[in-house]
């Protein structure tokens, strides 16, 4: 589904944040300790911590932050991290609704792209939670399976997007989920975000999905005509048929990332139990998230010792 890095190439991404073996081991004792005092969280791998950390720039306290708030998210959102069977016939019915996977290559610049197109005009057919539930899926495959990258691309081709019964799924609720979910609660660096093919209809509701990017994230979301406007950006070559590349068609790499998903089940399902128990937490909360969540509190008055 995904081509490795060779050995240059990991070198390369690992020069973009250089550290030594005993620089690494000294911070992943740091992040451990504090784990060790975490008893509302699960268990986790030292991989998965490395990864974390070079993935936020060897920063302890946000990496801690983006943690618990990883797991935490996972407790809150049963509707999106319960359940994660690839194999039934209401995931595989998902799957035909909406094609997203990501791209085989990493860009020069090694950054994951991943892509999304609807596969129907129906709206009925389109379900955010559950499209949530495989985006997170696909998302944590990749975490798993991708060596390091420096940061994702996301690609939304809006093609089948043309009735406000569509966009009428995207509203304030989802944002603040999609939101929360990834700038706060996932160890990504959300490089560039691109709407590509928008039809008339679609202006207003991308400038409102627009105002609930951070600032700082604004001038990365890019509205493209068309993909013969990304050739400067990418090469085209690593896009899929339909858009004008060469990697497969869009139907046939969507099915390709649910059949990696299928191969993983017993990981999925194991995903499942992978999530915080706020009624061990220690001197917060027992709860998050009123503004976004409905419910008391909120990840970023999270304290570390």
């Amino acid at each position: 589904m995904i081509v490795s890095l060779t050995d240059v190439q990991l070198k390369a991404i690992q020069n973009f944040f250089p550290r030594s073996k005993a620089e690494i081991d000294q911070e992943l004792s740091i992040v451990r300790h504090w784990l060790n005092k975490q008893p509302h969280l699960p268990k986790t791998s030292d991989e998965f911590i490395k990864k974390v950390l070079f993935s936020l720039k060897y920063r302890t306290d946000k990496v801690k932050l983006v943690i618990d708030n990883y797991y935490t998210v996972k407790e809150l959102f049963p509707q999106i991290y319960g359940d994660l069977d690839p194999t039934t016939e209401t995931f595989r019915k998902h799957v035909e609704a909406v094609h997203m996977f990501p791209l085989p290559k990493l860009t020069p610049e090694f950054h994951r792209v991943l892509c999304y197109r609807m596969a129907t005009t129906d709206a009925k057919a389109f379900c955010p939670d559950y499209q949530l539930k495989r985006n997170e899926l696909m998302w944590n495959w990749l975490f798993d399976e991708d060596a390091l990258t420096l940061g994702d691309i996301w690609i939304f081709d809006l093609t089948n997007m043309d009735s406000m019964a569509q966009w009428a799924h995207f509203n304030l609720s989802f944002m603040k989920k999609i939101l929360k979910i990834n700038m706060e609660a996932k160890p990504v660096r959300i490089k560039r975000v691109h709407f590509v093919n928008i039809a008339p209809i679609a202006e207003t509701s991308l400038n409102f999905i627009k105002h609930f990017f951070p600032q700082k994230y604004k001038n990365r979301i890019l509205f493209n005509s068309n993909f013969e406007s990304l050739q400067d950006l990418y090469p085209i070559d690593m896009f899929p048929n339909e858009w004008g590349g060469k990697a497969g068609n869009l139907a046939e790499l969507s099915q390709r990332m649910h059949e990696e998903l299928i191969k993983r089940r017993s990981w999925c399902l194991a995903m499942e139990s992978l999530k915080a128990d706020s009624s061990k937490r220690i001197g917060q909360s027992k709860t998050a998230d009123q503004s976004i969540l409905g419910i008391e509190g909120n990840f970023k008055k999270l304290c570390f010792d």
